[in-house]
Order: structure tokens, then sequence, then C-alpha cells
């Protein structure tokens, strides 16, 4: 297990922008610098690092919000070498913790829906869900998100919901959707089903799409927007992710529709 604390030192506070750039490949514009990180400390927030003897090997960064019992978590970043560790779920542990202890009770983030290996992280293993989606959030990107519009869903993570801690200590069976309905065959979207749960399938490879062919990135993204913002205006949240044959969303209706 690696060793996790919460960074307070300037000079320990550099190595998160150095480990932004080795993470996600960012241009030095797209950094978060060490002056702004010292300011969120400062207002409050949470900077904690993972060790890996003396190398800092992954990191969280949560910022307040308006809401007093909600953390804004603006970044987690592990080392390529590391992903497929625990060591990303230990950082959420310890975010969990900390929030907990200051009376913080819900964290939210925004994430690429069309990334499989995030939807796994943030909605099976964490335990968040998603109701909102928003097109182009954060404009044209650099690194590893160049080439599309950064189309973001907002996971929400209620720390004091009994699934959450389940799922960030013993994840539960996966269950069986060969029976439920699907959204989308291709880029070909259904947008009139209503039963109770539906599935949404994404690319085996977003990530990998992008950097071979981006104009069917392009396509398979804005074939995402459509069919996502369309169920959850609906009234669907999206409530679990699975790989069977494939990568899907489980989508359950949780209110009734207008």
């Amino acid at each position: 297990m690696s060793l996790i604390r919460e960074l307070k030192d300037h000079s320990e506070i550099q190595q998160i922008q150095e480990l932004q750039a080795q993470v996600w490949g960012r241009s030095e514009l797209d950094i978060v610098p060490q002056g702004l990180t010292v300011a969120f400390i400062y207002q409050g927030g949470l900077v904690a690092a993972a060790y890996e003897g003396p190398e800092m090997i992954g990191f969280v960064m949560g910022i307040p919000t308006a809401d007093p019992r909600k953390q804004h978590s603006h970044m987690l970043g592990v080392l390529p070498e590391y992903r497929g560790s625990d060591v990303a779920v230990q950082l959420k542990r310890f975010q969990r913790d900390w929030c907990l202890s200051r009376g913080i009770d819900t964290v939210v983030w925004s994430y690429d829906p069309l990334r499989s290996v995030n939807a796994n992280f943030n909605v099976r293993k964490l335990g968040a869900v998603v109701r909102e989606y928003h097109p182009n959030l954060y404009g044209q990107m650099s690194g590893v998100n160049a080439g599309v519009d950064s189309d973001r869903v907002i996971a929400e993570w209620n720390l004091l919901d009994p699934q959450v801690y389940q799922r960030i200590y013993a994840p539960p069976v996966t269950p069986d959707i060969q029976h439920l309905p699907c959204i989308n065959m291709g880029l070909d979207n259904q947008l009139n089903l209503q039963d109770p749960t539906l599935l949404y399938q994404l690319p085996e490879d977003f990530g990998a799409l992008l950097k071979d062919d981006l104009e069917a990135a392009k396509q398979v993204r804005a074939a995402g927007r459509e069919a996502l913002t369309h169920y959850l205006r609906q009234g669907y949240t999206i409530t679990d992710f699975v790989r069977q044959q494939g990568n899907f969303y489980l989508l359950t209706r949780e209110k009734p529709r207008p």
C-alpha cells in the first residue's frame, strides 16, 4: 500500500505540476500552476499525494464550493506505470475520510463519459452517479484530450451512501445485463425507450480512436452527446458501469417522466 499524505510545503506542491504533464501530456497552458494550487489549500481545499518510497506517484486535488458540505474534486492523476493498481482508489479513500472529518458529505467532479477506464473507476469502483451532461465544458484542450470537444459529465459522490463505502472496499458482483435494451447501435441512437433500466455502449477505447481516427472520434462524441443528454433530461441517472461483451453504462429512471 502506498503512503498517502496531505501536502502543505510549496516544494512538494511543485511536483504536482510535473505529474500533470506526465499523466495527461498537457501543454503548460493547461497545467494548474503552483500559486493557484497553494491558494486552493489556503481556502480550505485538499491537495494530497501518494508515494512509493520517496517518489510521488499520484495526487488528488479538491477545492471548496459555494456549498460548505460539497467539495469539487478538480484532479486525480496517477503515473502511467501505476495505472491498474489500487493507488487511485487509495487516494479517493483518503479524500473521503478527509472530507467527512470536516463535515463535507458530497464530492463532485467532471470526466469524459466516453472513456471506459474513467467510467469504470468513477461509477463502478467508487459508486458515483451521473445526472448532468455538459457539452464542450472546458473548450479545446491539449494532450490526450486534443481534437474533440471536451464534453463532460458530472460524477456525484455521496460519501454517506452505503453503496459508496461498499464499492471502495468490496465491489459487488457484476450484474447480468443481457436482457436490457440498449440505446445505441453504433452511431444510431434510439431516443424513444422508456424501460426502467437502459444500456448505453461506450467505445472499446475512445483514447485510441481519438489518436488513430479523429473524424470517427468526433462522430462518436456527437452520438454520445445526443443520447446521454436526451436520457439524462428524461430523468435517467447513470448508476453503474459493466464490462460484459463490451463497455456499458446502466441508466436507471429515478423519477417520473414529465
